[in-house]
């Protein structure tokens, strides 16, 4: 969501029926039908997460006699993330805009300490995008906008865990073969790395309407994306498990995984209601029912890797406020229930420990001249408890729970010519 740092001020209550900053670029590009002359965007965030993981019982597979599993619970696997984005919207004529947005709308970054219990599921854990949107938008009437966008993304994914080879040995071996070597588990770690990258295209469209000078409505449709993410798998194998490897299993090869980003439909109200006062209004649908499964294909004789994930679709509904209390100044505050796309605890893995959770915004812009306005704006967000109970691909049982929050700080500069 962290596309305007004014909207975030209001938890972005305000997103599809914006009508001042360029980020209806990437909100609702119906509305820039709406802004006169040029203005540009600026705006930089850090968000800020905790993530912190209390062990419940995390043991080996019953087969390889479910001893706990060892090392520590992982520490904060927050990662602070800086997160830019670029807008520009010009006015070509009384009745065309022309819009240009550069944006991470997608992303994960999560850290573990190295030895922690659930090290064969998760240890790095990053996904980061860049979207390159040109966006163009008909003023059809003095009343009613429409505007219509393209999205070239790139995603760029990297994702590392431990491999518990004693397990593997005792599973496909035995323990004659395996004890002798010292390939028992958890005491013969080795590593996985996938570190890969995708380019591909969607569309954005949307509409806003304006039936009076203080009324908005808006709504907007962004495409899903589906990348086929294609790198290099390497790995780590201890030297006792290198009689493992002899028919080309664990060997750096090539991979891909697909990846479906989804569509999402937004509908918004903005209403002033007195000279000072405002509201705003908001619900956005994701389609995340689209991602099924985390699947992983080797080019070499490793057997495929998939990890279940059936996520559901979700909405996010928020409402805001707006204060004028002086001219060029106005103080926003925003509120938003925000659903989780896991189903339970047998679906949330550590690389995503999500759960449903409530914003509570603040925000403040001020134009310190004719041409120039300064946003800020502040969220925190108070997540559910969010249990885990989730097999690996060895067997393992990681259980516990995962106690999460994130403060989101953003600053924003608009530059109107």
């Amino acid at each position: 969501m962290e596309q305007s740092a004014k909207e975030l001020g209001q938890a972005f209550s305000g997103a599809s029926t914006t009508i001042d900053d360029a980020s209806a670029v990437f909100f609702n590009p119906g509305a820039m039908g709406r802004l006169r002359g040029s203005l540009i965007s600026f705006a930089g965030y850090a968000v800020i997460p905790s993530s912190e993981f209390q062990n419940g019982g995390s043991r080996l597979a019953p087969p390889l006699g479910g001893a706990p599993l060892r090392g520590g619970q992982g520490g904060d696997a927050g990662v602070t993330t800086l997160i830019p984005n670029f807008y520009a919207v010009h006015e070509l004529t009384e009745r065309l805009v022309l819009g240009l947005g550069l944006n991470a709308p997608f992303g994960v970054h999560s850290r573990y300490a190295a030895g922690w219990q659930g090290r064969y599921q998760a240890l790095d854990s990053e996904i980061r995008t860049v979207n390159i949107n040109p966006s163009l938008a008909v003023r059809l009437t003095d009343e009613l906008s429409f505007g219509v966008g393209l999205d070239v993304q790139y995603l760029d994914a990297k994702l590392t865990n431990a491999i518990d080879f004693g397990s593997l040995c005792l599973g496909s071996l035995g323990p004659s073969a395996c004890a002798p070597r010292g390939l028992l588990p958890q005491r013969a770690d080795g590593h996985l790395r996938l570190k890969g990258d995708s380019v591909d295209v969607g569309y954005n469209v949307g509409v806003l309407y304006a039936p009076g000078p203080n009324t908005r409505l808006g709504a907007s449709y962004r495409s899903r994306i589906h990348h086929d993410i294609a790198g290099d798998a390497d790995f780590t194998v201890p030297s006792a498990a290198l009689p493992l490897t002899q028919e080309g299993r664990f060997v750096n090869t090539r991979m891909h995984a697909p990846l479906s980003l989804p569509d999402m439909v937004s509908f918004g109200l903005y209403r002033r209601f007195a000279p000072r006062w405002a509201v705003a209004a908001e619900a956005l649908w994701t389609h995340w029912s689209l991602v099924k499964s985390l699947d992983v294909r080797f080019s070499s004789a490793q057997p495929n890797s998939t990890q279940p994930l059936a996520w559901e679709d979700t909405w996010r509904i928020a409402v805001g406020v707006n204060y004028d209390f002086a001219p060029g100044t106005t103080f926003r505050l925003g509120v938003a229930y925000d659903q989780s796309p896991i189903p339970g605890a047998r679906r949330r893995i550590p690389r995503i420990p999500d759960s449903d959770r409530v914003w509570l915004a603040a925000g403040l812009s001020f134009r310190p001249s004719a041409n120039v306005t300064l946003h800020g704006g502040y969220a925190h967000l108070f997540f559910q408890d969010a249990p885990i109970d989730t097999v690996g691909l060895a067997g393992d049982l990681l259980a516990g729970q995962s106690s999460n929050q994130i403060d989101i700080v953003g600053l924003q500069l608009d530059w109107r010519f």
